[in-house]
């Protein structure tokens, strides 16, 4: 098992063995920089395994998502695990809440999008309930390496998520 600290960083990675199956865990500080710190970490990462390019910045889209949730609705660090199990993907983001997550029913300025957009893109949300919070998981498809010639998305999502990528990303 592998132990770093990023460069300027204050997040903690952990990398597993091959043979334990293709992980990484972070450590995120509390702070409106967790999700920049995790969503750079996850796609070296992600690059790192050879994902293509298309799956890497969906999946930091969801991994931006979720460490924003835990850190807008606690005030503790969280932990992002990234699991790979063949052409799956867990992001799961722990966090010192039990409240679970919840989409409103119309979504607006203060937020409201992100579960949606994790769905757009293709994402199984659950929840998993831990002893002093709670883990969210996303499960998403990711391509095999970048020798595979197809999408990330499942056919069915690309355009709603395309679309719903235009109403988050500034003009």
């Amino acid at each position: 098992m592998t132990v770093a600290t990023p460069p300027s960083s204050p997040a903690t990675a952990t990398t597993a063995s091959p043979a334990a199956g293709r992980r990484l865990a972070l450590q995120l500080p509390h702070g409106l920089h967790a999700p920049r710190i995790a969503r750079r970490l996850t796609a070296d990462w992600l690059a790192d395994q050879g994902t293509l390019a298309s799956c890497t910045s969906d999946v930091a889209l969801i991994v931006s998502e979720l460490v924003t949730n835990a850190v807008r609705h606690t005030h503790q660090p969280c932990t992002l695990t990234l699991t790979r199990r063949g052409s799956r993907l867990d992001i799961a983001v722990a966090d010192h809440s039990r409240t679970p997550p919840h989409a409103p029913n119309t979504p607006g300025e203060h937020g409201g999008f992100g579960l949606r957009l994790i769905k757009g893109l293709g994402g199984r949300i659950t929840t998993a309930p831990t002893l002093d919070g709670k883990t969210v998981h996303a499960s998403v498809y990711v391509s095999p390496p970048i020798a595979a010639q197809h999408a990330c998305r499942p056919p069915q999502f690309a355009d709603l998520a395309d679309a719903m990528i235009r109403q988050v990303e500034p003009g």
